[in-house]
């Protein structure tokens, strides 16, 4: 399992900066976006155990958009960016191929606008959907491959596939620091 963080060069969208991400997930207030995929709730649910194991003073808020397709919407993006103002950063789930991964991508990007630290968690094998969807919203959106397949709806099971390698990589893209890319840098450009 690997990390990628979507490259955006070569595109002629206007670069958005990434919104600094926190130095710690400790004390945090962590949004779990629920992008409407039956799959997003038991993976979120397992993270978000996971995540109140290690940072017990952490508290969670979440958002659900009962169908992915409902993104579309003005009034639901308005209401997710609102919702994620409220909160510290945001994890958003799940994505798999075309629109299903599009749609996260949307959403993270709102989280983003709103100024807080966002990561998608997607099923592995569907990174190029994200990454060609960070470019078409001029942002390099970071994201994070979990092994959860997005049909996988069975909470025990995804608990099982949840690991501490997997937490580790979600803690990292919500808090190692952005690159020039990242920035907007003009001249990393």
């Amino acid at each position: 399992m690997g990390l990628v963080t979507p490259s955006s060069t070569g595109n002629d969208t206007e670069q958005k900066p990434l919104t600094p991400r926190v130095d710690s997930l400790d004390g945090k207030h962590i949004g779990l976006y629920d992008n409407g995929k039956p799959a997003a709730e038991p993976l979120l649910t397992a993270v978000q155990e996971m995540l109140a194991e290690r940072y017990p003073d952490a508290t969670f808020e979440w958002y659900h958009v009962e169908h992915l397709n409902q993104i579309k919407n003005d009034e639901e993006q308005a209401a997710v960016t609102e919702w994620a103002e409220d909160v510290d950063v945001a994890i958003g789930a799940i994505g798999d191929c075309g629109s299903c991964t599009k749609f996260l991508t949307w959403g993270i990007e709102f989280i983003e606008d709103a100024g807080t630290p966002g990561v998608g968690l997607i099923d592995e094998g569907f990174e190029l959907d994200y990454q060609s969807n960070a470019v078409e919203r001029g942002r390099p959106l970071r994201y994070k491959k979990t092994p959860v397949r997005c049909e996988t709806t069975d909470l025990e099971r995804v608990r099982e596939e949840v690991t501490d390698e997997v937490l580790d990589g979600i803690v990292d893209e919500l808090t190692r620091p952005l690159n020039d890319k990242e920035r907007a840098d003009p001249v990393a450009q």
